[in-house]
This record gives C-alpha cells, structure tokens and sequence, in this order.
C-alpha cells in the first residue's frame, strides 16, 4: 500500500493504517533502533512505541514522507531508551561514542525557542551535508543517524576502517567551523 493510502487510514482512524505501517517499515524502524539499541527486544519495544506515537499524532500531523516520520520517532525513542538504559547500568557502547562526537555543538532542546534554534542547527547542518561529496555524506549518515560501529560503514561501502576514521573526522572539523562563523558555540 502506498503511504498516502496508509495517511488515509490514519486520518479515518482505522487500525489498519498502524498495520500497514508496520508490514512496510517495520523492518527499516526495527534496523534504526537496533543501531541504537543494539538488542532486539529493546528494539522492538521501540518500533511498538512509535507505531503508537504515530497513531497518536495523525491526525493532526499530515508527515509528507511517512518513512521519514516513523524513523525519526523510533530513533528519538530509541535514544531515550537508550539513555535510561545507561543511567542504571552506566554501561559503555558505539552510541555513546557517538554522541559524544557531536554533543558539543548540537545541544538538548528544552523550549520553543530552542526548538527554534534546533530547526536552524538542522538546517546548517543538512546544508553542510550537501556541500560534501556523496561518500562523505552517507558515511556521516551511517555514524551519526544510524549509530553504525566504524567496521559496518568500511564494510558496507567497500572502503577502509581508517578511512572511516579519516572522513568522520574531516567532517567533524569542518562542520565545527562552519557552525563556528555561524555564531554557534562550538
């Protein structure tokens, strides 16, 4: 079923459109919160979750790409899980690495204001993205929204580990700059 069919479940409130959600991306939701999460359970614990977020926000949300959509509810969902997952066991991982190569300069968001400035942050960050060259993008894609270990992106684009090192780190530096002459405190 195409996604404007499965929006029209939803806007009738039909059971089906959670359903339907689920049989054509369940599987890509489960992949984003696996990367996350790294267990199955708690993955899918968070597909579930969001698959209730998304019954619970359309309507009066019309998402224009209902993929889009879900993965970002199971990923911020994930995080979350994987947050308090970390706080009782103070446990070590991928993620955490990962987020602590951004988290300087991309902050949690707390007000409207913020969210103002979170959407600005978004933008300049995708606009940086844009300038990069395609190997380069999907690489920091892969690192920083898929949460993928260094191994898995040298694997799946047949380049090697400390290439992945190499471009993950250009990246950083540039788009710390960037973000820099844009006023924002790096």
């Amino acid at each position: 079923m195409e996604d404007v069919g499965i929006l029209e479940l939803y806007r009738n409130r039909s059971e089906d459109a959670i359903r339907e959600t689920e049989r054509k991306y369940g599987k890509y939701g489960l992949s984003v919160a696996l990367g996350i999460l790294g267990t199955k359970e708690d993955a899918e614990e968070c597909v579930n979750d969001a698959l209730m977020r998304v019954w619970d926000t359309i309507p009066p949300k019309k998402p224009d790409n209902l993929r889009v959509y879900l993965g970002k509810i199971v990923r911020n969902l994930s995080i979350d899980r994987y947050r308090e997952l970390t706080s009782k066991k103070r446990g070590g991982g991928q993620t955490t690495v990962s987020f602590d190569e951004v988290e300087e300069f991309v902050a949690q968001i707390d007000s409207v204001e913020d969210r103002v400035r979170e959407d600005a942050l978004m933008h300049s960050i995708n606009e940086f993205l844009f300038g990069q060259k395609k190997l380069y993008r999907i690489v920091f894609v892969q690192k920083y929204w898929y949460f993928l270990t260094v191994r898995q992106i040298s694997e799946r684009n047949g380049i090697s580990e400390s290439k992945v090192l190499s471009i993950l780190h250009r990246l950083r530096l540039r788009l710390k700059d960037k973000l820099g002459k844009e006023g924002y405190t790096v």
